[in-house]
């Protein structure tokens, strides 16, 4: 547990209520400004207490106000869209400035701030996800969540030894549409077209790459498009898919219930369960949504095609274990016969960085029908429907489409 206040910094005091007379949007303008004015640029190697006393604005705040003002100091250097960040880091070390990355590429800003900002803006993320309570004596040294467009895993000391850290994604406040990526190269027409035709026809999508490649652009500008005709209940731990006109978000609060919210998504009335990110048990729970008429979209880690059906058999078998108390060669065979049944037509998107330097989606495979057929960790068998071509620089048809949904036609 991490205390409220340590040996160097002092909290607000609280224990009274919010001033609903005070105007908070004003006093977030007032922040902001100073920010965006370059007025606090030399500002941040100072505590906040002496920050606020300087600039007469934010001293006289209790917990609760700060609870109502969408403000983190000097996060907001980097907050504005037109900046194209994407994410913020700090590892700790109070003479170690930020990282961020900007326009795909990692940077060191040099900005260096005191310790006190740190645990503050921890706080802040705290509050406004509504992870803290003030009244709350104690901090859980390692937390995930969202908080105005902010998604965050932080640590505190003894999680992180050489002092509290920061890993902030930036979420868009206008996702990119399938428009919008034909446009930048990262999927051609005729590719994005056959993905909405796979979806139409109830294929279960599985978009997989590395951390920052696009999955989440790629599922959301999927997931705008196809919300336009039915209804979309997401399963997610932090809420950062835009919502789409008939659609229902479950916020997972701990890892253990994923496989559970997923299930629960069947009682919904979804045409399409769309998991955040697929990572643990919830595999099999997806996997078997899809076998009784639920189709999916998720995303996984994973460089290559065959590494995401890998890992998709792994965590699957972790989740069938959990359930059945027990593993094996059985276990083995109910997933993989899942995952290569005629029951789920189940498509690879791989998306991840060209030899151009850009993202965009390199592959496009169909997993074909095996039933219980193979072994486990034997490769499973896809059909490549689009590769990248390294010379003409772009995605390429190569393949038909063997799926019921598409077979003749597409």
């Amino acid at each position: 547990m991490f205390p409220h206040d340590d040996d160097n910094f002092e909290f607000p005091p609280s224990g009274a209520p919010p001033d609903r007379t005070r105007d908070y949007a004003a006093l977030t303008d007032e922040l902001r400004m100073l920010v965006r004015s370059g007025r606090m640029r030399t500002c941040w190697d100072l505590p906040p207490d002496e920050v606020f006393e300087l600039f007469g604005v934010g001293g006289d705040l209790f917990l609760e106000d700060w609870a109502e003002i969408d403000w983190y100091g000097p996060l907001e250097i980097w907050r504005d869209p037109e900046h194209q960040v994407s994410d913020i880091l700090y590892n700790g070390p109070g003479d170690e400035p930020f990282y961020i990355v900007q326009r795909g590429a990692m940077v060191c800003t040099g900005v260096t701030a005191h310790p006190e900002w740190i645990t503050w803006v921890q706080r802040q993320l705290r509050l406004r996800s509504g992870r803290l309570d003030p009244y709350e004596a104690l901090w859980e040294p390692m937390v995930q969540g969202v908080a105005d467009r902010l998604r965050f895993a932080i640590t505190a000391p003894p999680i992180s030894r050489h002092g509290p850290s920061l890993a902030i994604r930036l979420i868009p406040e206008h996702w990119r549409s399938l428009d919008d990526l034909v446009q930048a190269g990262t999927i051609t027409r005729e590719a994005s077209d056959l993905l909405i035709e796979a979806l139409a026809g109830g294929a279960t999508l599985l978009v997989a790459g590395a951390t920052g490649s696009g999955k989440t652009t790629l599922t959301a500008a999927l997931t705008q498009t196809i919300g336009r005709q039915t209804r979309l209940v997401f399963v997610e731990d932090g809420g950062e898919l835009p919502r789409s006109p008939n659609s229902l978000h479950i916020d997972v609060q701990s890892e253990g219930s994923f496989s559970q919210a997923v299930r629960f998504a069947l009682r919904q009335k979804p045409g399409y369960i769309i998991v955040g990110e697929v990572r643990g048990g919830e595999a099999i729970a997806m996997l078997q949504a899809a076998a009784t008429g639920h189709p999916g979209i998720g995303t996984i880690h994973a460089g290559a095609v065959q590494g995401a059906l890998r890992n998709l058999e792994r965590m699957a078998m972790i989740g069938l274990s959990a359930e059945t108390g027990g593993g094996g060669q059985a276990a083995a065979q109910i997933v993989r016969g899942l995952i290569t049944s005629e029951v789920v037509s189940l498509i690879v998107v791989q998306i991840g960085a060209t030899t151009r330097g850009r993202r965009a989606v390199v592959a496009i495979e169909e997993v074909l029908r095996q039933g219980g057929l193979g072994q486990s960790g034997d490769a499973f068998p896809t059909n490549p429907l689009f590769q990248y071509d390294t010379q003409r620089g772009q995605l390429v048809r190569v393949g038909n489409v063997n799926g019921a949904w598409g077979l003749g036609r597409l």
